[in-house]
């Protein structure tokens, strides 16, 4: 269980006055609350560090605010700047996974494929598929940018699947459902986007806010995973 301290208290209550003034179209509540979510876990995330943090997770942090606040600002002026920004931090994320993966195959050897595996790959395809073809895009280069967040997705989705069903230790349960809040926030922004429906606002914005939390966890869980491999 995490220890619930006063930096993990502010998260909380910001983050369920976000969902809230999201859904009621409170502009000002928004203005005010999105901004703290990020840097009150990023704080949590250095009370809770027993050794020196890691300059990467840091950085990945520090670009999905930048891009938050560009989209707080004018998400139109800053609609593909901000999706370059979320770029980076998933192929960060994606390299802590396949270092967590290398590292797997390093202790276990991997004969067979799970059936879940396979569920889980051919639902994420289609899943991609579907929203690609659902979505009208207003751009040849708003399709791309779609597409590479698809993609990062789907290899991030691979490697977390295999990670999960292959290791048993918490920090992969942490990392499962970072990936699933990473999933379903970016699939119902641009649902929200295209169709501006309040209930894909709230699963938008619910589970971009949970997915920053599942991911200061999963770091946390595995760097000190990582401790006592190394004492």
């Amino acid at each position: 269980m995490p220890k619930f301290n006063a930096s993990l208290l502010l998260f909380t209550i910001a983050g369920i006055f976000y969902v809230v003034a999201s859904c009621f179209n409170d502009e000002l509540l928004v203005l005010i609350s999105k901004p703290i979510i990020i840097p009150s876990i990023v704080f949590y995330y250095f009370t809770q560090i027993r050794r020196k943090s890691d300059d990467l997770f840091v950085l990945s942090l520090l670009l999905f605010f930048l891009g938050d606040i560009l989209y707080l600002i004018n998400i139109e002026d800053y609609y593909f700047f901000g999706l370059f920004l979320f770029l980076i931090p998933y192929l960060i994320i994606l390299f802590f996974i396949y270092r967590d993966f290398r590292l797997l195959l390093q202790v276990r050897e991997i004969k067979k494929v799970d059936i879940s595996l396979v569920i889980v790959m051919l639902t994420m395809l289609y899943l991609i598929y579907s929203l690609l073809t659902l979505i009208e895009f207003d751009s040849q280069k708003e399709f791309v940018y779609i597409l590479l967040f698809g993609l990062e997705l789907f290899f991030m989705t691979l490697l977390t699947a295999l990670v999960f069903l292959y290791s048993t230790y918490r920090k992969n349960a942490y990392l499962a459902f970072t990936v699933v809040s990473f999933i379903l926030s970016d699939v119902f922004f641009m649902l929200d986007k295209q169709f501006n429906i309040l209930v894909f606002k709230l699963v938008n914005t619910l589970a971009q806010t949970l997915s920053y939390y599942f991911y200061v966890m999963y770091f946390l869980e595995r760097t000190s995973l990582r401790r006592r491999y190394l004492k």
